[in-house]
């Protein structure tokens, strides 16, 4: 069977999955508590109290505690089981449901704070690892559950506006968490860990993530102002795990997976430069304004992303292209912030002047870099299905390789080892992943992707998925 190849798909044929969208006439009217809009803020709302204090904490580096080495280790342990509850994490969403999923997904983080206070307070190391293996899981259930809601809820022409809604939100808690942990902590001007009333007052808006999980909408509930309706489909366990298997197995998304494993890899790194360098009181205000780059990044490339003056082909490439850029240009500077740090060994206040300054900087300039590049990474994978579970499983996989990399990376760092060895990984896992990640983003606009909603595919389905395949084989012709 033959299929002519399609130069480039205009925005109206890049979105023809939508045909209810592009038949309606004017948009539909919808209430508000079943809006896409309102279920992105419940969804934001909850990994405000609970992943959102997480890495207000994380933000301090160590969690805010003395050292980071031990702290490093139980991180890396918490990423471990993080990246496997992602990976699988939307087997349980398609059997236990959204919103019970959600509910479980806010209680872990809880867990982890507390045995922050237990160890900050009692020297309880067991506990403290007990606990980021606890959050670990529940943070990957959360993220299993959180992908598939930003990616398939949204109406098309507003999907990167509402990622930029999502990344907000879900910075808005180290915004705030920053400013109680500065509010606690700005006159302590040793190093050291941070005062045990920070672990207390972050515990108790952790407490709030269950009561918000409760206002979310169940998928076939939501009201789209283009009318189209979300399927949450239920299935058997045989086709479950063959569904899931294929998909997270499907050639897209494995060439994507060196730059999922990287995309978060540079954390371990610039905590420790934290613990190390930074007072306290200065580690709390990077706590507090650093999440502004993450907003920014979200903002920013979401904005773009939604660009109609461009089209899907140029905003894929261009997006694509300028962030790798970025992200290469800041370990340059990393390289050269490192040298001075490690020739001068500083304990840097905010008082310090020029090297406060560019590691401070710096530090901004990587969480905007990084939510930009996550937000994109999203975006690619909402052009890849619009059905719920199938994006479960794949935005599943986008977090399980990610955190797989944050493990490595906290692993390598749970060590003294030499600053070079992260700054030379982190380089090298960049260049590697671009060509892979190349041959999928040069797909998008150019030929429309096989949306996969059914991994088992009916008789008819499958004549169409074999003419699709077809196109695809013929993809560099046309790009």
């Amino acid at each position: 069977m033959t299929a002519s190849v399609v130069p480039e798909l205009k925005q109206d044929v890049a979105e023809s999955s939508y045909p209810e969208a592009a038949s309606s006439p004017a948009p539909y009217k919808v209430h508000w508590f079943r809006s896409t809009i309102f279920q992105i803020v419940v969804v934001g709302g909850v990994f405000f109290c609970a992943p959102g204090m997480y890495n207000a904490l994380s933000s301090l580096g160590a969690g805010g505690l003395a050292t980071p080495w031990y702290a490093n280790a139980t991180t890396a342990a918490g990423f471990a089981f993080m990246a496997f509850l992602c990976l699988t994490g939307g087997i349980i969403v398609s059997k236990i449901g959204v919103n019970a999923s959600l509910f479980i997904a806010s209680t872990g983080d809880i867990i982890y704070a507390g045995s922050l206070y237990l160890n900050s307070k009692n020297g309880t190391q067991w506990f403290l690892m007990f606990g980021s293996i606890i959050s670990g899981m529940t943070d990957g259930l959360m993220y299993a559950v959180e992908g598939p809601i930003i990616t398939s809820y949204p109406e098309p022409d507003r999907r990167g506006r509402m990622l930029g809604l999502w990344v907000f939100m879900r910075n808005t808690a180290p915004v705030i968490g920053g400013a109680i942990i500065f509010a606690l902590n700005h006159n302590i001007d040793s190093s050291g860990g941070v005062s045990l009333k920070t672990y207390l007052v972050i515990i108790g808006i952790m407490c709030a993530g269950p009561f918000v999980s409760l206002l979310l909408s169940h998928p076939e509930k939501v009201q789209r102002k283009d009318g189209v309706k979300i399927a949450f489909r239920q299935t058997g366990w045989a086709q479950t795990f063959k569904e899931w298997s294929k998909i997270v197995s499907s050639p897209d998304i494995l060439l994507l997976c060196p730059l999922f494993f990287t995309s978060w890899f540079y954390g371990s790194y610039i905590g420790t430069l934290q613990t190390q360098y930074m007072n306290v009181r200065t580690r709390a205000l990077c706590a507090l304004v650093i999440p502004f780059g993450d907003i920014a990044g979200g903002f920013m490339i979401g904005y773009f992303l939604d660009n109609k003056r461009l089209s899907v082909k140029q905003r894929a490439r261009w997006s694509f292209v300028g962030l790798m850029v970025i992200n290469l240009a800041l370990w340059v500077w990393t390289a050269v912030v490192t040298k001075q740090l490690e020739d001068k060994q500083p304990v840097i206040d905010w008082t310090s002047g020029h090297i406060f300054a560019s590691t401070f900087i710096l530090f901004i300039l990587f969480d905007l870099a990084t939510m930009a590049t996550q937000t994109s990474l999203y975006w690619i994978i909402s052009q890849m299905s619009d059905d719920f579970i199938a994006l479960s499983y794949m935005t599943g996989t986008l977090r399980g390789v990610e955190c797989a990399g944050q493990a490595v990376a906290y692993g390598i760092k749970s060590n003294d080892t030499t600053d070079w060895l992260s700054i030379g990984l982190n380089i090298g896992l960049i260049v590697f992943s671009l060509p892979f990640a190349w041959t999928v983003i040069r797909k998008i606009g150019v030929v429309e992707f096989k949306k996969i909603s059914y991994a088992i595919q009916q008789p008819e389905a499958q004549e169409k998925a074999e003419s699709s395949s077809v196109v695809d084989e013929k993809v560099a012709e046309a790009a």
